[in-house]
This record gives C-alpha cells, structure tokens and sequence, in this order.
C-alpha cells in the first residue's frame, strides 16, 4: 500500500503523495513558490496576475477548451494566490487523474501570455480589486497587514496595486515566470485513491521530462513591528476594528499552540470573545481571531465590527478580555476542550482528499518536508495550561500592536485603549 511521502526528482521537483483508498476520488495540486513575498515593489501583484492569465490560453488550448475538459469530465479546476505561493488544482474521480494532470501541467508549462488577453485581464483583475475595496472588512484587515509589515513585501496587497499592474506586460510576466516557476520551487501534491506508480509515471510523462526554468532565491527576512494605528474612513454604518499581536513563524511548533489558544479565547461560539463581546454586552455581530503564519514572520488577528459609538467601548472590552487571559489563562477544561476541537478538525480533514492535497503541498512548498499529522497531534496533547499561558505572553504585547480601524469617523487615540 502507498505510504504517504515526498519524493524528489532528478530536477529538484516534489511530489508528495496522500493516499486515502477508500475514497474514488483524487486532488491535484501543482505549488509554487511565487506570491508578494517574492516579488519586487514594480511587480507588486504579478503572482495573481499570472495565476489569472494561465487560464487565457497556452499554446496547445484555448481558455474554453481549458474549461471544457475539465467540466466535460466533472472536474473541479481553480486556482488561489497566497503571501506565499500560488497553487493551481483539480478533484476529480480517480479515474480521470491523468486528464486533470495534463490540463494542469500545461497551465504550468505553456502558457500563452497574448497581449490582447492581458488588457482584458488586466481590468478583470481591477474590478477584483474594486470590489475588495468596497468590502469594508477587506479594506480593515487589507490596511492592517499593510500597516503591520510596512516596508516589508508581505504588506503588499496579494492582488497588487493598480499603478505597477498596468506597467506589466506579457515579457515581464515570462520573465517572473521564468524565474520563480522552476523545478526546485515546485511541488505537486496527490491525495485521494492513488499509487506511487501511478503518480510517479503521470510527473515523469507530463513535467519532469519537460522542465528546464533554473529558480532564483529571494531570502525571507524577519519584520520587527512596532505600535501603531492605522485608519481609514468610508460611508458605513459600522465601525470595522482589527488588531495585530506578534506571533510565531512557520516552523515553529509554538503556533500550533497559538490556534489552541484561539480556539478557547476566540473562534468558537464558546469562545471568551463570541461570549462576552457579542453574547453579554451585545456589541456585535461578529467577532474572530485567526493566526497568520509566513516563513519568517506570524500575526495574531482579532476582528470585529461595530456601531460606531461601542467603538471604544469594543476595544476596552477586547483588551479587558486579554487582561484576564493573561493574569489566570486558561482553565483545564477550556484546554480540554480546545484540544479536542483541534484535533477534531485535523483528522475530519483527512477524510478530504482536497483537504489534504491543501496541507500537504503547501507545507512541502514552504518548508520542504513531509507534512506530519501525527506530530501536530503529539504537538496539541501535550499541552498544558502553563505553556498556553507562555504563548499568550509572547502574543499580547501592547508594545507591538497594531490596530486598524475602518468608519465613517474612525477616533484619533483608538491606540491607547489597548495599551
């Protein structure tokens, strides 16, 4: 039985391979190592410009024939464009993976990058921005993350700006391509009903006998932010508020510990948060913490949104919130209950062959590795009270937030409520 591993090619390309025979189907995804933290401030937003322009066409298929042969056959084909990389998938029944895999290692090898496609895309990618930016919520994390890496390329928006994207043409597009779409940047990630052989025949036919790109290196550096506010005024009727905390890298086993913590203090219905913002005082609709973890860098996100007189009213009660999280942390039976909805959600997602390819390939892009379910549960039961407690030290430091907050008439001293 196939065993779920990594395997490098002759030309530095992975495969990794999660096998689940219980199931008839089988994801695709091909990662790259390509998003704003690799790109340049002229080729702010070329990863996703070039994550659209793929689909336009490549030398062999039209943009239609790339969406009929895969709706012809019930496939599911898309693709998303993160901080990080970018990752162009498919799930389809196993018994049309090599269909899926020739579509996909076409858009990787062979795209047509026609001029006229470009300005077409190129405004489709406008209206994209356009309507982040009447999304007040997108506006508020949006600004947020710019303000918390300022100067740093991971506050660069990933859908670009629109002054740099409509400098590029399709030779800059090659050339980024030419670049950062190389073997050793690349990692194709099966999951579902699959074999080693199987799979290995598919990369060896369709990519690894075709590759040539040499990828060039772009080293991540570690962003030290300071406390700092951030605002934007828009006509609504609601007062949009995040806050940024330090928190852990990619590779550091500390975040794991840092979505148990979350789990109890913000993301549940039961959460401290949902419970005392929403459900007690009756200052919102929603509220949320999320963590976001890069190579070098990780954030601590708290959201929410309110009328604008509780504005300062929602930020004291967050901070009083985080007050006593760090004076008593959390109880047994919160950590009990964390680690049961962690653990819970880990191995539900096995049982998703897409889920997994997700998982698999973006830790083997980023990191280079096996993606290992088993640590992370070793990871999760074996925490106490005591080191959940030293994580949120290391998060909530007044001295390194950064808050965002997006109104009709956002407050001039919101900063000072949270320190």
């Amino acid at each position: 039985m196939t065993m779920r591993k990594i395997i490098t090619f002759g030309s530095g390309l992975k495969m990794v391979l999660v096998p689940n025979n219980s199931v008839r189907s089988v994801s695709i995804g091909i990662f790259v190592g390509a998003g704003t933290e690799y790109e340049t401030n002229r080729e702010a937003g070329i990863s996703h410009l070039i994550e659209h322009m793929v689909f336009k066409g490549t030398t062999t298929r039209s943009a239609f024939d790339i969406a009929n042969e895969t709706d012809s056959i019930g496939a599911v084909l898309n693709a998303y464009t993160s901080k990080s990389h970018t990752c162009f998938y498919t799930t389809s029944l196993d018994t049309h993976m090599e269909k899926c895999f020739d579509v996909l290692t076409d858009l990787y090898l062979n795209p047509k990058f026609d001029p006229e496609d470009l300005e077409n895309e190129r405004k489709v990618v406008f209206e994209e921005i356009n309507e982040s930016e009447d999304q007040p919520d997108d506006v508020c994390l949006e600004i947020l993350l710019s303000e918390r890496f300022a100067g740093h390329p991971l506050g660069v928006p990933i859908l670009g700006y629109k002054d740099q994207l409509s400098a590029l043409d399709s030779n800059d597009l090659r050339d980024y391509m030419s670049r950062r779409y190389a073997p050793s940047n690349t990692v194709v990630a099966f999951a579902g009903n699959i074999t080693e052989e199987s799979c290995t025949a598919l990369v060896n036919k369709y990519l690894e006998s075709k590759l040539s790109r040499v990828s060039s290196t772009r080293e991540h550096t570690h962003h030290e932010a300071k406390a700092s506010y951030v605002s934007r005024q828009m006509p609504i009727s609601q007062a949009h508020i995040a806050m940024a905390f330090p928190a852990f890298e990619y590779a550091d086993e500390r975040a794991y510990l840092v979505n148990l913590m979350n789990a109890v203090f913000a993301s549940e219905m039961s959460s401290r948060l949902f419970q005392s913002i929403r459900e007690r005082l009756g200052l919102c609709y929603t509220i949320s913490g999320s963590s976001s973890v890069y190579e070098k860098n990780g954030a601590y996100i708290i959201y929410t949104a309110t009328s604008p007189e509780n504005t300062e009213k929602a930020i004291s009660a967050i901070k009083d919130e985080i007050n006593i999280l760090l004076e008593k942390g959390i109880t047994d039976e919160e950590l009990q209950k964390g680690k049961e909805q962690l653990k819970t959600s880990l191995v539900l997602g096995q049982e998703s062959s897409s889920a997994m390819m997700r998982a698999f390939g973006r830790y083997a892009c980023i990191m280079g590795e096996l993606y290992d379910t088993d640590r992370i549960l070793e990871i999760i039961d074996s925490a106490t009270t005591e080191s959940i407690k030293d994580v949120c030290k290391h998060i909530f430091t007044t001295d390194k937030v950064t808050l965002a907050i997006v109104s009709g008439n956002p407050p001039k001293n919101a900063l000072e409520l949270l320190k």
